[in-house]
């Protein structure tokens, strides 16, 4: 049995589509199923007693809520027929990820082993496809914030493993465990590759701030997420990861924009100034930011926080880095030092 399409809504937030459509169990364990695996630091397959009951009932003829499958692809206006959709939705599920319904799937595998499973019984899925990695966290932070499994952060360490794949340029990602399971320079740790994307998402490099309660950190990022302008802007992420691969050729910025606090700041400033930033050559701006640094190194570090500071002045420089890149050392001091 392949998919049954219902119904097909467009979702103009995220400049996408929602599709409900059912199929069976055994589709859904050859096709739903290895698609946990692309996600394996997401939670671990639970065995609890609900689950348990669940598997039992899934023998016994339940019919479980639908699960949901999220794609990626944005689709020219010629065609954004429904037909066009689904066929799409049909030939790219391997390129899926789970969004909800992680543990359904693991206790309909555990359950497809007793003798009175009926592969034939019918399983209901949304898709969501969304038309950039953006605009689909944006969708799913939207939708799961305020549940307590999964925070906005974890959300976006989830998914940061498979949607950057990095393809075709130079960027490297090391894991904190294991050897690089994401392709991406050696001393890059994913770590802080995550949180320039959550400053990135937020447009903010306060985004562990120790004086504030985890819990309600996470519940702030997810508010200046939603508050953000993912959907209407013109820059996604890979542009950063471009700018960051492209300023890498220069072994000064490369060192430079490794440390984790120049790596939040300017995620978050190239979020404004990404075209700017593209145009300027790589010379250009390893002498701008060597000037920023003289500028900074005035900077009285026992009167500040000094990670904090330079977080926030990167941002604010890269943002502003058409004007700010033309003063000197001491007009860019006198500059920088109003915004401590």
């Amino acid at each position: 049995m392949s998919l049954n399409f219902f119904t097909l809504d467009t979702d103009s937030v995220i400049d996408g589509f929602v599709v409900a459509a059912a199929t069976n169990y055994e589709f859904a364990i050859e096709n739903f199923v290895p698609l946990i695996g692309r996600l394996d630091i997401q939670r671990d397959a639970l065995n609890t007693k609900f689950y348990s009951r669940l598997e039992d009932d899934i023998v016994r003829g339940c019919v479980m809520p639908p699960i949901t499958i999220a794609l990626i692809h944005s689709f020219p206006a010629r065609r954004r027929s429904k037909s066009a959709i689904e066929a799409f939705i049909s030939e790219n599920v391997d390129s899926a990820f789970v969004l909800d319904g992680i543990q359904r799937l693991n206790t309909l595998r555990r359950a497809a082993s007793n003798n009175d499973f009926d592969f034939n019984r019918p399983i209901h899925v949304n898709f969501i496809i969304a038309s950039s990695r953006d605009r689909l966290l944006y969708r799913m932070i939207t939708l799961n914030n305020g549940q307590k499994p999964m925070s906005a952060r974890h959300q976006i360490d989830v998914l940061a493993d498979a949607f950057f794949d990095f393809d075709g340029i130079d960027l490297k990602l090391v894991a904190e465990k294991g050897k690089g399971r994401v392709r991406a320079p050696e001393s890059f740790k994913k770590a802080d590759f995550v949180k320039g994307y959550v400053a990135y998402l937020s447009g903010s490099v306060n985004i562990d701030n120790q004086k504030i309660i985890e819990e309600k950190m996470d519940e702030l990022i997810a508010s200046k997420i939603i508050d953000s302008d993912i959907p209407t802007s013109n820059v996604e992420f890979m542009d950063v990861v471009d700018l960051v691969n492209k300023f890498g050729k220069s072994d000064y910025l490369r060192d430079w924009i490794r440390v984790q606090n120049n790596f939040v700041g300017f995620c978050v400033g190239a979020k404004t100034s990404a075209s700017v930033l593209k145009s300027i050559k790589t010379e250009k701006v390893v002498h701008s930011i060597e000037n920023f640094e003289q500028a900074f190194s005035s900077i009285n570090v026992s009167k500040v926080n000094l990670g904090k500071v330079r977080r926030e002045l990167v941002a604010y420089y890269i943002q502003n880095y058409s004007s700010l890149s033309k003063l000197d050392e001491f007009e860019l001091l006198d500059k920088i030092s109003d915004r401590i």
